[in-house]
């Protein structure tokens, strides 16, 4: 892959959302599956910027990270420069206790890259060794022109990080299908940043859908009184959506978020961090795909 490919896949460089509010998921998260696990060698697939290492806790006691980018900065463990689009990877002959992808990484694979992954990790883990693999839920927000679609070519669709890639959405149900056929076992799935996805609002895919990330980094960026426009683009109903139990969803945290602005207009004094992470909270502890992450957990047979 070129560098300038490579630099396609860099996180967006302003994205306090991001930054202060979506790791939080994974820092809970990590030491559960560790613990679930029982052990601590992980392999971090996609990697990033290792944060992963960082949010481990003191269960972690060996670290590989596979990206294709070289990380910013010193690697907590043992790197591997790999495109997981190839498979595996490089990543030697023992086996990890958890094999973790997060912020995604997942969708970044075609269906058959995906499905050749987990068959190569099922293949290179002991039997009890958990999988929690990230991808881009089917039934955000961001696209509700892909809820009725099927896996393939037209759910693949461009999407911007520093620059356009392609990325495929999936349901809980067919991420749980494809562990279960590499033999995997499914566990659970878990639902994340379920309201302020990245690309909500953008337009590209649903009109009039409120640009809620973009309030959500506003009031995130000032510690005083929340600005009206962040407040108003929080409150605003949302647009008519494909019928069906994503729509309630969405609609129901619409008018939970409309309640919590009107409570906080209410008041003398507000904070615009506090308002953030109010409407934070409202996120349902969900696994249905509703958000912009999904996670399924399995456990390697």
């Amino acid at each position: 892959m070129s560098a300038e490919n490579e630099a396609a896949y860099a996180a967006p460089r302003y994205d306090l959302v991001r930054q202060r509010l979506e790791p939080a998921f994974f820092a809970r998260l990590l030491p559960q599956l560790l613990t679930q696990a029982g052990g601590g060698r992980v392999l971090d697939l996609g990697c990033g910027d290792c944060l992963v290492a960082g949010l481990a806790g003191p269960a972690l006691t060996d670290y590989t990270g596979v990206d294709f980018r070289q990380p910013e900065g010193p690697v907590p463990g043992r790197h591997v420069r790999h495109d997981l689009r190839e498979g595996l990877g490089p990543v030697g002959d023992e086996p990890y206790d958890l094999y973790v992808a997060s912020f995604g990484v997942a969708s970044h694979l075609s269906p058959g890259e995906l499905r050749s992954l987990l068959w190569q990790i099922a293949g290179h883990a002991r039997p009890g060794s958990l999988v929690a693999l990230e991808a881009l839920g089917l039934y955000s927000l961001e696209w509700p022109r892909l809820w009725d679609t099927s896996p393939g070519h037209r759910r693949t669709i461009g999407y911007r990080l520093r620059d356009e890639v392609e990325v495929h959405p999936w349901s809980a149900q067919e991420l749980s299908g494809l562990h279960e056929a590499a033999g995997i076992e499914p566990l659970y799935a878990l639902d994340r940043s379920v309201q302020a996805a990245p690309k909500t609002g953008d337009g590209r895919l649903w009109p009039r859908v409120p640009r809620l990330r973009a309030a959500m980094n506003t009031l995130l960026d000032d510690a005083g009184q929340p600005p009206d426009d962040a407040l108003s683009a929080l409150a605003l109903a949302l647009p008519p959506l494909p019928a069906g139990t994503a729509a309630a969803v969405h609609h129901t945290l619409a008018l939970r978020r409309r309640k919590l602005v009107e409570d906080f207009r209410a008041r003398e004094t507000a904070d615009s961090v506090e308002m953030a992470h109010a409407v934070w909270a409202l996120d349902p502890r969900s696994g249905g795909g509703f958000g912009h992450g999904l996670t399924v957990v399995g456990r390697v047979t």
